[in-house]
């Protein structure tokens, strides 16, 4: 049975930036709870120096049925070599309808996975902004992708985002899970550009 009242999963791993699904989660702390998880269980150091404490690992996140899943970037070998130690548990939300969200490196955890293939979505291991090293390491991995070059992808429950993009990664995931309406979401993109002064002193 889902859990009352619904949960939003955050999947943390070594070498993940906290920073990136940061803002997300506060907005939509008003209406979901916040649980973290990790490939053990065992609590994160943050990228921020935070201890999070975990509400399980991805084998207990597999029996769970959160709302939506979130995924941050960084450096993801930890959770995907030498095995890809997330794939059963985003396979089992996938399955179920959960919302899957990547931003950055976030989302060559869901390709890795095999819940990009036959879909939209973006992602940032390209010419453009990785090291050709980065690329082709990575290339068998977005196989069956319909890429994007775009800031932010939403194709259904699937939630691709660009690193720079946090701030519409969040109005999008909020907006997905009605927490917000179609207004405050453009708002909470537009808030720097509204408020800045444009110089420093």
């Amino acid at each position: 049975m889902p859990s009352t009242p619904p949960f939003v999963a955050v999947l943390l791993y070594p070498g993940c930036i906290f920073f990136e699904i940061a803002l997300a989660a506060e907005t939509l702390r008003s209406r979901h709870a916040i649980r973290y998880y990790t490939p053990d269980g065992a609590p994160h150091a943050a990228s921020n120096g935070a201890e999070v404490a975990a509400s399980g690992s991805c084998a207990e996140l597999a029996r769970e049925e959160p709302a939506a899943l979130l995924i941050p970037g960084g450096d993801p070998r930890s959770i995907l070599l030498p095995s890809n130690r997330a794939a059963a548990a985003l396979t089992a939300l996938d399955e179920r309808g959960c919302l899957l969200a990547g931003i950055c490196a976030g989302n060559l955890v869901l390709a890795a996975s095999g819940r990009l293939r036959g879909r939209r979505g973006t992602h940032n291991y390209t010419p453009e902004h990785a090291a050709p090293e980065a690329v082709a390491a990575t290339a068998n991995y977005w196989e069956g992708l319909e890429f994007v070059r775009a800031d932010l992808v939403r194709d259904g429950r699937l939630i691709t985002a660009q690193p720079w993009a946090y701030r519409q990664y969040a109005a999008a995931v909020a907006l997905a899970l009605g927490v917000i309406a179609p207004q405050e979401a453009a708002e909470l993109v537009s808030y720097p550009a509204r408020r800045a002064y444009g110089q420093q002193a």
